[in-house]
């Protein structure tokens, strides 16, 4: 189910799948990707109980295997709306028979977006309903609309990190919905710069990872212009950046993550994740990002 909010000069949609923003239009620009299913169906899933691929489709808690999958449950659950205002929506999931299933853990997850006419924020918020600690990890994978006006190309597009960056990046594998694997080389694209222009061929493998960051802002912008939008990813320990390998599709994704894919030869027990969040009974954890237009 599709709920609209709105400001003076800014109009979004949210959706009870997911608990998903599947738009927002500032001045009747759209900034996120709206789904075409011909190169990705989604918009800005949240990424939850886990981030990225699994060995084999399966992680173990406390030492038993759970089926579960490439970026978890969450982003394909009907979630309740809970609270709809002029520019805020909130979504709640919580643990049922199917998610058991899955996922040995009792949690309440709330997403909450809310918007102005500057951009918009996505915060998710997990409670601890069980007998004791629960173990998680979680993440955004926002697409935003690439390039964003009528005759510009993608490459005519670049991130610009507040910080300048030496970070070894890294891509995911291309089998097995995407691992970690530590024999593959690092890609030059953050060696003592700020800068990474966008190239379609960058991504013909999978997405591009990002774990040691000083910076805890980027920005997606016209190499000319110098407009485009800012993300706020701060609470966040990884940064992914993908589009879907050679289809040069009209967008990218921009993804904050608590957590990451499988690594080759780990281990499979879900508490030894990197990034990997243990939260007590009765206990609260939330982080967000925060999307700023740039005109």
């Amino acid at each position: 189910m599709d709920t609209k909010m709105h400001t003076a000069h800014a109009e979004a949609v949210g959706n009870t799948l997911g608990g998903e923003l599947v738009s927002y239009k500032l001045d009747g620009q759209e900034y996120v990707w709206q789904g075409l299913p011909e190169y990705w169906a989604s918009h800005a899933p949240v990424l939850f109980p886990t981030v990225g691929a699994t060995i084999d489709e399966t992680v173990k808690f406390g030492g038993k295997p759970y089926p579960l999958k490439k970026h978890g449950f969450a982003r394909k659950q009907e979630f309740r709306l809970i609270e709809a205002t002029g520019d805020k929506l909130v979504y709640e999931l919580v643990d049922n028979e199917e998610s058991h299933k899955v996922y040995p853990y009792k949690f309440r997850l709330l997403i909450t977006h809310k918007i102005d006419d500057n951009g918009f924020s996505t915060t998710y918020t997990v409670e601890n309903t069980d007998d004791g600690d629960i173990c998680f990890c979680i993440g955004g994978h926002p697409g935003f609309v690439c390039p964003m006006k009528d005759g510009e190309k993608f490459s005519d597009y670049k991130l610009v990190f507040e910080k300048v960056e030496n970070e070894d990046v890294i891509y995911t594998t291309n089998y097995g919905g995407g691992y970690i694997d530590a024999s593959l080389p690092t890609v030059d694209k953050l060696n003592n710069t700020n800068e990474w222009p966008l190239e379609y061929s960058d991504y013909d493998v999978d997405v591009l990872l990002t774990k040691k960051l000083k910076s805890r802002r980027v920005k997606l912008v016209n190499k000319n212009t110098g407009k485009g939008l800012e993300l706020d990813f701060t609470g966040f320990n990884a940064l992914g950046v993908w589009t879907p390998p050679k289809k040069h599709a009209p967008f990218v994704c921009l993804e904050p993550w608590n957590g990451l894919p499988a690594h080759l030869g780990e281990t499979g027990n879900f508490e030894d994740k990197p990034y990997a969040i243990t939260l007590e009974k009765g206990g609260k954890y939330s982080v967000g990002y925060k999307v700023t237009i740039i005109k």
